[in-house]
């Protein structure tokens, strides 16, 4: 998650350890739904791609 921006995290933070949904991250954050949805899916990517990076150094 450290990674992440300041914002991504935190929509983040939010779906996943705070079980808000798409809705609800909007209205706490003051964003439309849609923004909310992309911030999710690039966070998504960019954890997937740190993740898949990390796994690939650790292999023999």
């Amino acid at each position: 998650m450290r990674r992440l921006p300041e914002r991504q995290a935190r929509v983040v933070a939010l779906r996943y350890a705070g079980d808000l949904s798409v809705r609800e991250i909007a209205q706490v954050v003051g964003v439309a739904e849609g923004t909310v949805k992309a911030q999710l899916h690039t966070a998504r990517a960019r954890l997937q791609a740190f993740l898949e990076a990390t796994e690939r150094r650790e292999r023999p």
